[in-house]
């Protein structure tokens, strides 16, 4: 063949095919590392079947401590003094006096019962019988309910009433219905002829005992998952529930006795898992998959050896080749670097008629194209820029973290209980909900719900200075929002128009419904602002106090989610006070 001019092409597809030749020695490798795999592979179905029979095990195990506890339930409600206890009634023996008297050897029989079970095991913690007319005797007579806890809100008491009698197994939980105590426990309730529900606590510590009999390899571990998807046993729980680390709670809820493998940090894990016949609990088994092997360092080795002489010889005979071809790669290779450097109008003058020739001409294409590239990217960068940074500057400020805490203490030392025990609530609600489990978009009445705990600590603060009010139509709660867009709103309207007004101020957030979408509002009667003032607001990008980016980084976020459209709106009038408009679209994301 000949080239445009004349002269003759030059093709290095003969040079290339000798290099592929030289190549080909790698797939001698390639047969050994299949060899590799199948050894691994054998390995793998007999880690399988140890960790299987070990997960039933403690599967096994676990059930036969449940049914233990349920057969103290039944021993329970069959107790005569029990049931004499129940029905507030004098027992068979005909001892027990009526009336206080009455009621008093009454509850001193049961807590003997209850007392009875508490030393048969060292494990349970906790004896107790709850009755529905607000009776409560526990194996402990100095046990006192705490007054803070409505325990027929409680899950195990409710649970134990819809389910009729049948024991009923909770998740890992901190028990607190009793007054100056806060176990980790698993529960078993049972409801008593209709009368009461008894409460037996077992030491979370059995559940971490049983699971830490045994050894899955150097790593491997034991969790257990409730039907729910909950942790109820992790060895690393405070791990899973601050979203440092994760497991494939999805697929082990909606598989049986299931097998699979699957990646997490870069490692390869294999689950096994079995479901317990009592509770519905799944017992998972993970080994990790780089541990089935013994001595898969000294098979690597000597495979990397042999892998390193055929490399060897190959970098020889392609320094050899390479030498006829290597003049118009390396011109093309200096302007690759230059274009490492940040040089990307750079061009390449390859006077070759062959597949080179053809490289060079597409490399100036390529260039060409990557400063568009880069052009739309740092578009694109700015956008996101702006979308990452608004998780740090968005935080709660820390000076309100700190003048929260210093109230709390204040109170605390006060002897104010309640307060203190109001303020904690709502600080530890503000913060729950602005973590919203990583999401970025929440619905309504989640937004609702941080800034009215942020408000609830400001009133406490402020006591007589700041009063407020929330008023949401019901149906948008249900509705989707960017989170965290009120309270800077409502810690504007406070620091900027109630604090510096002389008498009391009052805040109202509102929210509404209309025809083109959702409206929040957030108004104050503090000072209010002029024009000039409220323009400088709008315009600057964060706020002098240091309160985050404010209401300018609000409005971008709202209108880089939903559109140009949507955002915020101002108005105010000096003394008489500000409202900020929130417009947002009506969307309802839909479960998947």
């Amino acid at each position: 063949m000949r080239g445009t001019e004349g002269g003759r092409y030059r093709s290095i597809q003969v040079t290339m095919a000798l290099a592929f030749s030289v190549l080909a020695v790698a797939m001698i490798v390639g047969a050994v590392l299949i060899f590799y795999s199948l050894t691994e592979d054998v390995a793998r179905i007999n880690s399988r079947s140890s960790t299987e029979q070990l997960v039933a095990q403690i599967a096994n195990n676990i059930d036969g401590y449940i049914g233990y506890l349920e057969s103290v339930s039944a021993f329970v409600t069959a107790d005569r003094d029990v049931r004499s206890y129940l029905a507030r009634s004098n027992g068979p023996t005909g001892s027990a006096g009526s009336g206080a008297s009455g009621e008093r050897e009454r509850e001193r029989r049961a807590s003997e019962v209850l007392d009875a079970v508490y030393r048969s095991r060292q494990d349970i913690s906790l004896a107790a019988i709850f009755r529905y007319d607000g009776g409560f005797v526990a194996h402990d007579p100095t046990a006192l309910r705490n007054p803070f806890v409505d325990n027929e809100k409680q899950s195990w008491f409710i649970q134990a009433r819809e389910a009729g009698g049948k024991s009923v197994i909770s998740s890992s939980h901190v028990q607190n219905a009793i007054k100056d105590r806060h176990r980790w426990v698993i529960s078993l309730s049972r409801e008593l002829g209709g009368e009461g529900v008894l409460l037996v606590d077992l030491n979370f510590s059995v559940i971490d005992d049983i699971c830490n009999s045994v050894t899955l390899g150097t790593r491997g571990y034991i969790f257990i998952v409730a039907a729910d998807g909950s942790i109820v046993y992790h060895p690393q729980q405070q791990l899973i529930y601050g979203g440092l680390k994760g497991e494939n709670i999805q697929r082990i809820i909606e598989g049986g006795d299931v097998y699979f493998a699957a990646s997490a940090g870069g490692a390869d894990k294999l689950y096994s898992v079995k479901t317990m016949k009592a509770t519905g609990w799944k017992v998972v088994g993970v080994n990790y998959g780089d541990e089935l092997v013994a001595n898969r360092e000294k098979i690597r080795l000597n495979y990397l050896a042999w892998g390193l002489g055929f490399f060897a010889t190959t970098i020889i005979l392609s320094i050899l080749i390479a030498r006829s071809i290597s003049r118009p790669i390396k011109s093309l290779r200096a302007s690759m670097r230059a274009v490492e450097l940040g040089d990307f109008d750079i061009r390449v003058d390859i006077q070759s008629d062959d597949e080179i020739g053809e490289l060079g001409k597409d490399f100036n294409i390529m260039i060409a194209k990557i400063r568009e590239l880069i052009r739309l990217n740092t578009q694109q960068q700015e956008l996101k820029r702006r979308s990452e940074l608004k998780a740090l500057q968005m935080q709660i400020n820390p000076h309100f973290l700190y003048n929260t805490l210093d109230s709390i203490i204040w109170m605390a030392e006060g002897r104010k209980e309640e307060e203190v025990i109001t303020m904690v609530s709502a600080l530890a609600k503000l913060f729950r909900l602005g973590i919203s489990k990583g999401q970025e978009i929440i619905p309504i009445g989640q937004e609702i719900e941080h800034v009215e705990s942020y408000l609830t600590i400001q009133k406490i603060r402020y006591k007589d200075k700041l009063d407020y009010e929330i008023s949401v139509d019901p149906e948008i709660r249900r509705f989707r929002t960017v989170k965290l867009i009120l309270q800077p709103l409502v810690e504007n309207a406070i620091y900027h128009g109630i604090k510096n007004k002389a008498e009391a101020g009052k805040i109202v957030v509102s929210g509404r419904r209309t025809e083109t979408g959702v409206e929040l509002a957030v108004s104050d009667d503090g000072v209010g602002m002029g024009a000039e003032q409220l323009q400088s607001l709008l315009s600057r990008s964060s706020e002098p106090n240091g309160n985050g980016l404010g209401v300018r980084n609000v409005d971008e976020r709202i209108k880089l989610y939903f559109g140009d459209e949507y955002g915020l709106m101002y108005e105010s009038a000096e003394d008489e006070g500000t409202t900020v408009r929130v417009r947002l679209p009506a969307w309802e994301e839909m479960e998947a």
